[in-house]
């Protein structure tokens, strides 16, 4: 268990990280933070009921609704529509993932929320 110093001072740096952070580092974040959950989800056995696999699906899932939400649809309305849509799949395979109790689905999701990732870096870079 982590001492309640080292949780405030993990808080503290994730808040600062943040604070400094552009907005495409957020959202990277925010993506790293989907993957890891659906990482984790994949790791655990799927039939177990008292497994993590459901919570850590339904975390990414809150993730990627956000990240759905955050679009300003008016700035760029091609690409957020795109974007959107690539949102929108990526929650709906989450949610059958965690309906069906398979990894296949979030699988499929990881790989979407992964290449928008890799964009997302590459823009925060300069290299888009």
């Amino acid at each position: 268990m982590m001492h309640t110093d080292q949780k405030d001072a993990a808080r503290v740096y994730r808040e600062r990280a943040i604070e400094g952070a552009s907005p495409a580092r957020i959202l990277r974040m925010l993506l790293e933070g989907a993957l890891r959950l659906i990482d984790k989800a994949a790791a655990v056995d799927v039939r177990d009921p008292r497994s993590s696999f459901v919570s850590d699906l339904d975390r990414a899932d809150e993730i990627v609704t956000e990240l759905a939400l955050a679009i300003d649809v008016e700035k760029q309305p091609e690409l957020s529509q795109s974007t959107l849509a690539l949102y929108e799949f990526a929650g709906a395979r989450l949610r059958t993932a965690m309906a069906t109790r398979d990894a296949e689905p979030a699988l499929e999701a990881r790989a979407v929320l992964a290449r928008l990732h890799d964009a997302w870096r590459r823009i925060d870079e300069g290299q888009a």
